[in-house]
């Protein structure tokens, strides 16, 4: 099954730099059915000027490159992707942290699983959060999804979402930020979609290396996406 990988970026220039084209060849050479879609969210440290040298570059002529005018959220950045991703599945994948390995298990997982969502649980592998707030912040929020949406989930903000596009497709997801992805497992729920997990090794940057995620601002607008989303 053909899946459509979308990694997104806001200012990561040492990130791609460091790490965007081995990620790349190492898709390369797993030889499975994939497309690779990049999306640059409007940056202004030097990661536009990177991927549009790289969309120039013939030995990456297959890679789909979006370059957005205006800053669109993570959320609007993948529902961009999704409007030109020719696969049967969309992956949303952060290559900072996770593990490229555990990537190809997930894609895999489709082959012999009936499954509209695929969720890399880190808690179900290492657990290894450096910050014990974003741990706590995780085991409630996922609590709290599981009390409405009837789930047994462990992590529902694994970065690692492997997602059949003709089920996202039916579903209207409406936030633009980090908080997509949790308004995506409420609608999915909801639906009742069939929603897994499988265990993600996990090596977590500081912020000092560039993580973005706030548990408070963030995790305020994500509690209130995952409330909205049980009413609405």
């Amino acid at each position: 099954m053909k899946a459509s990988i979308i990694c997104c970026y806001y200012n990561e220039i040492n990130l791609i730099k460091t790490k965007l084209i081995l990620f790349i060849d190492f898709i390369k050479k797993a030889k499975l059915d994939t497309e690779i879609i990049i999306v640059d969210n409007n940056s202004n440290d030097g990661t536009t000027e990177f991927l549009t040298e790289l969309s120039h570059n013939k030995d990456y002529q297959e890679i789909k490159f979006i370059f957005n005018s205006n800053n669109l959220g993570k959320g609007g950045s993948i529902k961009k992707a999704c409007t030109i991703a020719s696969g049967k599945l969309a992956c949303i994948f952060d290559i900072d942290e996770y593990s490229y390995e555990d990537l190809l298990s997930g894609l895999r997982y489709f082959d012999n699983h009936n499954v509209d969502l695929l969720i890399g649980s880190r808690i179900l592998k290492n657990k290894k959060f450096i910050y014990k707030k974003n741990l706590y912040g995780v085991i409630a929020l996922t609590s709290l999804i599981n009390k409405l949406f009837n789930l047994n989930l462990t992590d529902s903000a694994g970065a690692t979402k492997i997602f059949k596009l003709e089920s996202y497709k039916s579903t209207t997801i409406h936030t633009l930020g980090f908080n997509f992805e949790f308004e995506l497992i409420c609608k999915f729920a909801k639906k009742k979609f069939i929603i897994n997990e499988y265990p993600n090794d996990y090596n977590p940057r500081t912020y000092a290396q560039g993580k973005k995620i706030s548990p408070l601002k963030d995790g305020t607008k994500i509690l209130i996406t995952i409330i909205k989303s049980y009413f609405i």
